[in-house]
């Protein structure tokens, strides 16, 4: 055999070990890696156990587990009556009953198992997206034909409640600027009407009317229809560009049985700001709401409370602040905002001291009580507030010492006394809040279960690192003491395929001074040293996306396939720098401005550091690869630091700040056109502060190989927005390579193609190999 042969035969191998590492194909392979509850009662809850053949169900009470229910027998039940075989570890559970009665689904319907037979308790509910639910789910709102409808679930009948609904000037619509436009348009996508909630008696409906109309539409080419006709299909999307007037918010409540319309007194720099989609919390009487925003240039956090009968509002809270503005640890978590005594005080989040934290608050004065956390730390969510016994049990990290990450759980008094720790593994433990409603529509998160019983005597914690498997357990809630253990995860099918757990290490920032925690998932190769390096980033000021717990290792954020790199023979160097979130707030303000250049300053620092001080790693052999904002860093990282970054694939990028959409201001400084404006006096008008921002300035510095990827119908990172840039390196007369995803939208990283075509990239043009010609990775 040639050694040509051999070699191509080796590659191709590689490719096979990489694909067997592949983020979609490691996901399923560890078992029990957390416990989700369904609680029954203050101590007693059931969660399904996963098994390498199906799953079984457990019941926890007191402490003690045992089977929730008789597999075998209810399997025999059920097939008695439904005449279908049915297999014992694949049974479905909806409901176990604080009775002990379990509800299972098989065959479109559900049945009570109880003494040994089952009863048909009817068909499946036929899922209804669209209708919001009453609280005793009797009636609905729901939207159609621009306007709002009662709907009567009994019988279905509807009773109209506005009748001025419009094209652009509609009730409960989704906004276009919510980043599903072409997607709603295209698939027919149902929401609730969006911006609505009940009032919990039901008696009061709140939310508003969404204008577009004064938006100028935003084009979206489908280039290649899905029915299959020749001729390209247009979308035209209401979004405002950066410096564009926003679309208005007109909020008000409807009395449900009278459908009088009370229209709130929102201040005029609320109106383009705020949809009532997450109100904090509701007054004892039902009759006022409390929410929570947080307005961009100038920068100002409010709790705000509205009188539904009247529409009267009034601000209780309002603080000020300067650079990035959160209502809790990060943008896509929910607001560490809450509502005690029903509406006497609140729990508000604050980062005034450095660091965020809770402060307690008299609503009737609107002045601070006490602060209830303070610290060089973070608190990260909170978990429960139990007001009968006037304590908080939240998240927080840095606290510990060693990596400031790491999550554990933390209690304290109202009165900021008695903080506990309750979770002393050095471990991430990783019990989470609930995500944005805005991030949990676009991205389908559901809200975690309640980890904290419902008589604040014990929680359930999953705690890992990064390489070793996740525990869950049963703590109290005194002292943290384990009552019981409930699961270890099973890792031996991951550890099976040859996965390699990430190591972490500490290196320096640019400033020389600051500590930053990464990982690197070392090569498969060892005698291969020194490897090229291949840093997956992300950059952006919304989130970390260095794994700190065993699911994230294999599942990583915005960095799809690190462990096939690894496995293919690159290293691959992973962390966060200044200007991300989680840390202090002079950390996250560091990129306030300047936004990816600080962190893309820290990124070559470190990776300076880690070749300098380990010869298995080649300094001269350095590629980057990102998706959506990580996009932007990829590509500016190879034409910033052309010195440093040989190879970059950018996916999804916005490379500039002035043709994205408005929204981004809420994560940058708001845009400055001179003498402060932040209005576009003009359609081609780029904002001073955000100029320097833009790849195409940097277009004529492209010395390496740069690949950019993007796909037609992608809203959160324009498809123009990539063609843009490449004109600008076309007038630079720079060399580089496109590639085209038709009908794509954001999320196409884990794609076949694509992935095989980024491999061979780098291995083409960082390894200085030839990838093996069309490999074909497998879609399971």
């Amino acid at each position: 055999m040639s050694a040509r042969c051999e070699m191509d035969e080796e590659i191709a191998a590689r490719y096979q070990a990489a694909e067997a590492l592949l983020d979609v194909k490691l996901a399923p392979l560890v078992l029990n890696e957390s416990v989700h509850p369904h609680w029954v009662g203050p101590r007693t809850f059931w969660y399904r156990r996963q098994r390498p053949d199906g799953a079984e169900y457990v019941l926890v009470a007191q402490g003690s587990s045992c089977p929730a229910f008789d597999h075998t027998a209810a399997a025999v039940a059920l097939r008695a009556v439904t005449g279908t075989e049915l297999d014992r570890w694949a049974l479905v559970v909806d409901e176990i009953t604080p009775d002990g009665d379990v509800v299972l689904i098989a065959n479109n319907r559900r049945w009570q198992f109880a003494g040994g037979t089952v009863v048909d308790l009817g068909p499946l509910e036929v899922p209804q997206p669209e209708l919001l639910l009453s609280p005793d789910k009797s009636r609905a709102l729901v939207a159609h034909d621009h306007n709002l409808y009662l709907r009567t679930l009994k019988n279905g009948d509807e009773r109209q409640l506005t009748d001025d609904g419009a094209p652009d000037f509609a009730w409960g619509k989704y906004p276009d600027s919510g980043l599903l436009a072409v997607v709603r348009q295209r698939s027919g996508l149902r929401f609730p009407p969006f911006g609505w909630s009940w009032s919990p008696d039901g008696a009061f409906i709140v939310g508003g009317r969404v204008d577009e109309r004064h938006i100028e539409p935003y084009s979206f080419l489908e280039s290649v229809p899905q029915d299959g006709s020749f001729r390209p299909k247009a979308y035209q999307v209401r979004q405002p560009l950066t410096g564009e007037p926003n679309a208005t918010f007109s909020a008000c409540a409807i009395e449900a049985a009278t459908g009088r319309q009370i229209p709130f007194n929102l201040p005029a720099e609320l109106m383009s700001e705020l949809s009532l989609v997450e109100p904090v919390a509701w007054s004892a009487d039902n009759r006022r709401l409390f929410f929570a925003a947080a307005l961009h240039g100038p920068q100002e956090a409010r709790l705000m409370e509205v009188d539904v009968t009247t529409g009267a509002v009034d601000t209780i809270i309002a603080e000020r602040v300067d650079g990035f503005i959160n209502l809790g640890c990060e943008l896509y978590a929910n607001p560490n905002v809450r509502i005690l005594g029903g509406g006497r005080e609140a729990i508000w989040y604050s980062q005034r001291s450095g660091y965020g934290h809770l402060y307690r608050y008299d609503l009737a004065t609107g002045r601070m009580v006490n602060p209830v956390t303070s610290g060089d730390w973070v608190v990260r969510d909170i978990l429960k507030i139990d007001e009968r016994i006037g304590r908080i049990f939240f998240t927080a990290s840095g606290r510990e010492g060693g990596d400031p990450y790491l999550r554990r759980v933390y209690r304290v008094d109202l009165d900021g006394t008695d903080l506990t720790l309750l979770t002393p593994e050095e471990a991430d433990h990783s019990l989470n809040g609930a995500p944005s409603t805005m991030i949990a529509l676009l991205f389908g998160i559901s809200a975690p279960p309640a980890m904290v019983s419902s008589d604040s005597t014990m929680f359930i914690d999953t705690y890992s690192t990064v390489s070793t498997p996740s525990i869950s357990v049963l703590r109290s809630t005194e002292d943290g003491s384990i009552v019981r253990t409930l699961e270890s995860a099973d890792a031996s099918a991951l550890f099976a395929t040859g996965w390699r757990a990430p190591e972490p290490f500490v290196a320096k920032a640019a400033d020389g001074i600051t500590d930053l925690h990464g990982v690197i998932y070392r090569p498969h190769q060892p005698e291969r040293d020194p490897a090229p390096v291949i840093e997956a980033i992300y950059g952006g000021p919304q989130m970390t996306v260095t794994p700190r717990n065993f699911a994230a290792a294999r599942r990583p954020l915005a960095g799809y396939g690190r462990a096939a790199f690894a496995a293919l023979g690159f290293a691959v160097v992973v962390v966060d720098g200044r200007g991300t979130p989680l840390r202090s707030k002079p950390f996250h303000d560091a990129g306030y401005r300047a936004f990816a250049d600080i962190c893309l300053d820290d990124h070559v620092a470190v990776l300076r550091q880690l070749c300098e001080r380990d010869a298995t790693l080649d300094g001269e052999r350095i590629g980057i690869y990102g998706h959506s904002f990580g996009g932007y860093v990829s590509a500016r990282a190879i034409l910033r630091h052309p010195d440093v970054y040989k190879v970059a694939v950018s996916m999804a990028g916005i490379h500039n700040f002035h043709a994205i959409y408005r929204s981004i201001s809420n994560i940058t400084a708001a845009p400055d056109y001179g003498d402060g404006s932040t209005s576009k006096p003009d359609r081609r008008a780029i904002p001073d502060n955000y100029r320097a921002l833009d790849n195409a300035l940097l277009a004529e510095n492209l010395r390496g190989k740069l690949l950019l990827v993007y796909g037609d119908m992608d809203e959160n990172a324009y498809p123009a927005m990539t063609l843009q840039f490449c004109d600008a390196l076309n007038r630079a007369n720079r060399s580089y390579d496109l590639l085209y995803l038709p009908n794509r939208m954001h999320g196409f990283t884990a794609e076949p193609y694509l992935v095989r075509r980024i491999w061979d990239y780098f291995l083409e043009h960082l390894m200085g190999e030839n990838p093996p010609t069309n490999y074909a990775i497998g879609e399971g």
